[in-house]
């Protein structure tokens, strides 16, 4: 028997995992790619943070990403993927996200005016991601925030 439990994510995460993962119908938990791994290390956490508790808000404009527990884990973790667990995996996803956004576009720059734009365009398409989902003034505002984590690369 398969459970299958909803998980809150925001839709251009939702997008993002669609593109390394299977996740239609339901993202199936098992050690195979890393987001299953990170809510099966969940999953094993048996504490429970109320959603009264304001540090672990998700927000608006979610999404529910079904999650399939096959048997095993069901009987050795139980189903409860509390909302404390649901923001750290957002937190998870959207950093994977943001490094991916950094290491593709970073070492295509030249330097041209309007060329970050055109790539931060292209990158969002490229996970079919609208700007419902992500207005494009918010990923201009995570490209300004973390490109100062980003090595420097030389170009020759």
């Amino acid at each position: 028997m398969i459970f299958v439990l909803p998980v809150s994510i925001k839709p251009f995460l939702r997008n993002y995992l669609a593109h390394y993962c299977d996740i239609e119908p339901h993202l199936l938990l098992s050690y195979k790619n890393r987001y299953s791994s990170f809510l099966i290390t969940c999953l094993k956490q048996k504490t429970q943070i109320f959603v009264e508790d304001k540090k672990y808000t998700l927000g608006d404009n979610l999404v529910q990403l079904m999650v399939s527990v096959p048997e095993h884990y069901e009987r050795n973790y139980g189903i409860n993927i509390g909302v404390k667990h649901q923001y750290w995996f957002n937190k998870f996803v959207q950093e994977d996200f943001i490094h991916q956004m950094l290491t593709t576009i970073t070492p295509s720059l030249t330097g041209r005016k309007g060329e970050l734009k055109a790539q931060l365009l292209k990158f969002r398409e490229r996970y079919n991601i609208t700007e419902d989902d992500l207005p494009f003034k918010t990923l201009e505002k995570m490209w300004e925030r973390n490109k100062v984590h980003m090595p420097r690369y030389r170009l020759n």
